[in-house]
């Protein structure tokens, strides 16, 4: 499953992945707080959509547009 930057407000069209709280090749779960992004000038904690392992496609500092690829869980 793709993992993508969300959409958080209707104004929304980017965010910058601030910080990943898992590392690539972790086993994640279903509601696990995944990443930290900043909209805005406001920071988000994302959670991760299902379980499985998790394979990074996004760097901390990138600036992703919402919709964008950020991870894989598999």
């Amino acid at each position: 499953m793709k993992v993508v930057m969300p959409q958080l407000g209707m104004t929304m069209q980017e965010g910058t992945l601030e910080k990943w709280l898992v590392k690539d090749g972790d086993t994640v779960e279903k509601g696990q707080p995944m990443m930290e992004i900043t909209t805005e000038k406001l920071t988000n904690e994302i959670e991760c959509p299902e379980s499985g392992v998790i394979k990074l496609l996004a760097a901390e500092g990138d600036i992703i547009p919402c919709g964008g690829d950020v991870a894989e869980i598999g």
